[in-house]
């Protein structure tokens, strides 16, 4: 039974490896686009392994879902990474998110320093004086959601598939024991792993054509 669902998984999938491969040819990095493919081809061929086993219980299901999920939300975020700090690093969409407000200590006049001080208050020699300053933060926690919005405001891709993208992604960090436990909609968990892989070949077509109008 295990030899016949591996091959009932791979003959019904739509290529190889080298398919899938090209299958991300928007991503100009080789490496990259490599890595991207091999891990489609690895939820679809899981996915149609699972199929194949027709194991129709809960605790089967669910981990189809979570294992599903995770993958696709890899996908889109490997991908939307690449998009923007390599094919639009220079954009002002892009450089505006290693930017964010913080509140940086300023020294006060003295005078102001001597009224503040003769407070009747215990933590009065603990006063400073600060103010809102801008600083950048690394690549590497730039949060998700701001890198979605980002793509859409530079017209990599709509706003109602931005919304989608980023929902995987959320969804990804919720797949835990305690979440199953309170979710009990399982048709919906499955609808909503199937519409991960489902958003790909429009994710594929609008970075193509974004692509394809800065060329």
């Amino acid at each position: 039974m295990r030899s016949e669902a591996a091959e009932y998984a791979r003959n019904d999938l739509q290529g190889d490896i080298g398919w899938h491969v090209n299958y991300f040819d928007f991503i100009s990095d080789l490496e990259l686009r490599r890595r991207i493919g091999q891990e489609f081809y690895a939820a679809r061929y899981l996915y149609k392994l699972w199929e194949g086993l027709r194991i129709e219980e809960t605790w089967a299901m669910q981990a189809q879902v979570q294992l599903q999920v995770q993958q696709y939300a890899s996908i889109y975020e490997a991908s939307i990474h690449h998009l923007l700090f390599v094919e639009a690093a220079d954009a002002p969409e892009v450089q505006r998110l290693f930017e964010y407000e913080a509140l940086v200590e300023r020294q006060l006049p003295g005078h102001i320093m001597d009224r503040i001080r003769r407070l009747d208050r215990v933590d009065s020699g603990d006063i400073v004086g600060a103010v809102y300053a801008v600083r950048r933060t690394q690549e590497s926690k730039i949060r998700f959601d701001s890198k979605v919005a980002a793509a859409v405001e530079l017209g990599i891709l709509d706003e109602d598939l931005g919304k989608e993208i980023a929902g995987y992604y959320t969804a990804r960090n919720y797949i835990h024991i305690h979440a199953e436990l309170r979710q009990t909609d399982l048709d919906w968990q499955i609808s909503f792993a199937r519409d991960a892989y489902r958003r790909l070949l429009p994710f594929k077509t609008q970075a193509s054509n974004w692509l394809k109008k800065r060329a």
